[in-house]
């Protein structure tokens, strides 16, 4: 009997093991990541004080760096689906639940991928196989281990949207649709291009209208009411769109190379490439941007294509099959998609360990980990206003205000000189009761970096004292106390 439930459901076990083995691998090396001083306050910090604030009553608040008080989460970006963590902290208060919760979220897109596939294809094996691509395919990876993001989440739940979309099981694709628009706030353009995908080539008249709709309601509410009302201004990222007509040849050249990269090792999508154009404007997003890093297979910018990307494979796939006759044709193009799959894993993944460059997460020395668990623990009290280099964030962040000491690096990648990174960021830590340094973030001090002077001019500041340092010279954990 057991024997013959397991021929039966073979692929599914085989799935089920699978997911299960990467929720567990891809939870613990995010864990390691951050334990490992790996992760920073942008954004595992962020993202771990507004979960915690909103599990102590304040709803998704935050304090702001750029306009040094605390603010709600939505002057930043629209992503209230960060409140749905908020319960796991009674339970745990740490960014440990973001990181776990974030890992089985994704993990469970492989399911979406499978049952998408299977009612498309009908073919198990090949269901599987491209669930199997999915866990390897590198922006998964990339996302899963770069700390934690809303955002990362609308993979699975767009997948799990257009399957229910298959089924016509309506009520299901609308809670995965408005999950998905919980994510971030130019979702609702994608979710715009969706409906309209269902209106003209699906023919689905009214769930096209409806989504169609409500995605463009939803985009322009919050770009252009939401995040300005709770901001006091324009929503920041206008910004990252400027001069794009001085920029074209650089965006063509960027944006050929990007799209390159990510469908190359899903070369069966371009088979179905109105499916494709479903996320046109979270690629217009990224290509035109000034902000290179959301063109980088390290972050998780990838995260709403990546969907798209698996839906246009399954079906440029059946579209491939129905249209080439010849089996010797079929076999080759498949054994090539393999591949380029796995040279693909070689080239971009942190894992497995056989890649080309492998993740290494190395120990922190235990002088170090002493100190900053009883820093920890000593600065529990939510009240205290608290500074920290960067790495050191998500330890701390476990309060009602914190302070980023030094800076956001992604500035290098945004035309911000150093004259105007020094002006408006060096005074943040004076808000803080308590500033903790780690020196190895400091770097060479008989350099002149910027860290460097934000270093010395809080060693030159007389309203704060030293009152602790590990000695470990320029490895120290170094505690200031305002006098």
């Amino acid at each position: 009997m057991m024997l013959k439930f397991i021929s039966k459901y073979i692929f599914q076990i085989l799935l089920g093991i699978a997911i299960f083995f990467f929720i567990f691998i891809f939870s613990y090396l995010s864990i390691r990541r951050y334990k490992t001083l790996n992760s920073y306050y942008y954004d595992l910090g962020i993202m771990n004080q507004v979960v915690y604030n909103t599990s102590h009553g304040r709803f998704l608040e935050m304090t702001n760096q750029d306009l040094k008080k605390n603010v709600s989460r939505l002057a930043i970006h629209f992503d209230p689906i960060l409140a749905v963590f908020a319960p796991f902290y009674k339970i745990y208060e740490g960014p440990e639940v973001l990181l776990i919760g974030q890992a089985i979220i994704l993990g469970l897109g492989a399911l979406a991928v499978f049952l998408i596939s299977q009612k498309v294809l009908k073919k198990k094996l090949i269901s599987l196989i491209f669930s199997l691509t999915y866990f390897f395919y590198f922006a998964i990876q990339r996302a899963v281990l770069f700390d934690f993001h809303a955002v990362t989440l609308a993979t699975t739940f767009f997948l799990f949207a257009l399957y229910f979309n298959l089924v016509k099981k309506n009520n299901w694709y609308y809670v995965f649709i408005f999950l998905s628009l919980l994510t971030k706030e130019h979702v609702g353009l994608v979710v715009f291009f969706l409906g309209t995908y269902l209106f003209i080539v699906k023919k689905e008249r009214k769930t096209g209208l409806i989504t169609a709709v409500f995605g463009l309601i939803f985009f322009f509410t919050t770009v252009y009411f939401i995040i300005p009302y709770f901001r006091g201004g324009e929503h920041f990222a206008l910004g990252y769109f400027v001069d794009i007509q001085s920029r074209l040849p650089n965006i063509v050249k960027n944006g050929a190379n990007y799209f390159k990269l990510l469908v190359n090792p899903l070369f069966y999508s371009l088979f179905s490439p109105l499916t494709l154009i479903i996320s046109l404007p979270e690629w217009a997003i990224n290509i035109l941007s000034i902000n290179n890093n959301q063109r980088s297979i390290l972050f998780h910018y990838n995260s709403v294509i990546v969907g798209f990307l698996f839906y246009s494979l399954i079906l440029g796939y059946n579209t491939f099959e129905k249209v080439i006759r010849n089996k010797n044709i079929k076999n080759l193009l498949f054994v090539i998609f393999i591949i380029i799959n796995l040279r693909s894993i070689y080239l971009y993944n942190p894992i497995p360990d056989l890649v080309k460059h492998p993740i290494n997460y190395r120990d922190v020395d235990l002088i170090k980990i002493k100190s900053i668990k009883y820093w920890v623990n000593k600065l529990k009290d939510e009240k205290i206003k608290v500074s920290t280099t960067p790495k050191l964030a998500p330890f701390f962040t476990n309060r009602i205000y914190y302070f980023n000491f030094l800076y956001d690096s992604s500035y290098a990648t945004m035309g911000k000189t150093d004259s105007d990174i020094i002006s408006n960021e060096i005074d943040k830590y004076t808000l803080a009761d308590y500033i903790i340094i780690n020196r190895s973030e400091i770097g060479d001090i008989s350099r002149d970096g910027i860290p460097v002077k934000f270093y010395f001019k809080l060693l030159d500041d007389k309203k704060f004292e030293m009152v602790f340092s590990d000695e470990q010279t320029e490895n120290s954990i170094e505690v200031y106390k305002k006098i």
